[in-house]
């Protein structure tokens, strides 16, 4: 009887080993989605970004290990030092997928307002173009930089939006219009990366942006999740295009 016990253990014990191996390859085979750069990328424009921002929508539909280092403010150049800390890095290397958005701190941090106001009075938006000579120098510094730290993974970079229905529509799209201009002009002369074209998604859907007037609410992140559902499936890196939301994204409010 003891014989036929541990034998009965064996087996069970044997069973388990299997299950969990099992189990631990099938983990294992899940793409890792990372994102980085600034607020829009992070969430900012809903209360539980951790849980329900876009990026975590479309991770929980593809069923991809997710992983979130954006961080609000965050210009260009910011983001090219943050590639140089270890935590980043490794996360970094560890990734399937990336998606970078970043750029719009980048003049909304330079005396934007009086910018465009000068821009508005005078027509005249030509003190933008520093700032995107810039940023162009930065991006093709981060995906060099990216591109060293992961050969292997999916480089994403998210165009500009213009979140302004208002006074401030036609300056932020000067801005809007020269920054998206310098991520094509970097795909062009650096490639390793693809665009996704998140500013159609937004622009000119007030009803998408949050009452702080700059990020995505609830409604836009589930917006774009949607819209990178789609990009995703296109490039052969997921099968899902309706989000499947297990918590709902909640927007700021006054």
């Amino acid at each position: 009887m003891k014989i036929i016990r541990k034998g009965v253990a064996a087996v069970l014990a044997a069973a388990m080993i299997l299950t969990l191996c099992a189990f631990a390859a099938s983990a294992a085979k899940r793409p890792t989605y990372l994102l980085l750069g600034d607020s829009i990328a992070y969430g900012q424009g809903i209360v539980n970004s951790r849980d329900a921002c876009y990026g975590r929508i479309v991770a929980n539909t593809n069923n991809y290990n997710y992983m979130n280092d954006a961080i609000s403010g965050t210009t260009s150049g910011a983001l090219l030092l943050l590639l140089k800390e270890d935590a980043i890095i490794k996360d970094v290397k560890k990734a399937d997928i990336i998606t970078i958005s970043t750029g719009g701190n980048d003049f909304l941090t330079r005396n934007w307002v009086g910018m465009g106001l000068f821009g508005i009075a005078t027509g005249d938006y030509s003190k933008l173009d520093p700032i995107v000579a810039k940023f162009t120098k930065n991006l093709a510094a981060i995906i060099k930089t990216v591109r060293k730290l992961n050969p292997k993974a999916t480089i994403i970079v998210q165009t500009i939006y213009n979140p302004h229905n208002d006074i401030w529509t036609e300056a932020f799209q000067q801005g809007v219009d020269r920054m998206n201009n310098a991520i094509k002009a970097v795909k062009k002369s650096t490639g390793g990366f693809v665009i996704a074209d998140v500013g159609a998604v937004i622009s000119g859907h007030p009803e998408y942006i949050a009452v702080d007037t700059i990020h995505p609410n609830a409604k836009g992140n589930i917006a774009i999740a949607q819209y990178m559902l789609k990009f995703l499936k296109k490039l052969g890196l997921g099968t899902k295009t309706k989000p499947v939301i297990k918590v709902q994204p909640v927007s700021i409010i006054k």
